[in-house]
């Protein structure tokens, strides 16, 4: 799924209003595969033939909100060699309204304890 996202926190502690809205967007692919029996979350470039790295890794991602046209999963990311809570605030254009209901519906559904 193409998307556009900005990260809510910046190693581990979480933007000001400012700072997350100064920050430019990432845009690429979001893929969700199994990495060593745990689930990875992972922000790709969409340009064809480009073989750079990822733009964002989001380990034992969750689905956190989802409101039509944005999506937010939280996780844990590493930055600067330890693992930090993170949250990807991504917007997605176009998504069908059953699909976008269905998100919705699942993210009532999730328990969002952090524990």
């Amino acid at each position: 799924m193409r998307v556009k996202m900005k990260p809510r926190y910046r190693g581990g502690t979480r933007l000001s209003k400012r700072e997350f809205v100064d920050q430019p967007w990432l845009c690429g692919m979001l893929t969700l595969r199994h990495m060593e029996d745990r689930l990875q979350l992972g922000l790709w470039p969409s340009v064809p033939g480009c073989a750079a790295g990822s733009l964002g890794i989001l380990w034992r991602p969750e689905l956190a909100a989802c409101a039509f046209g944005t999506i937010s999963f939280a996780g844990v990311e590493q930055a600067g060699g330890r693992w930090c809570y993170q949250v990807w605030y991504c917007e997605v254009h176009n998504l069908p309204d059953p699909v976008s209901l269905q998100l919705l519906q699942n993210a009532v559904e999730i328990n969002h304890d952090p524990s």
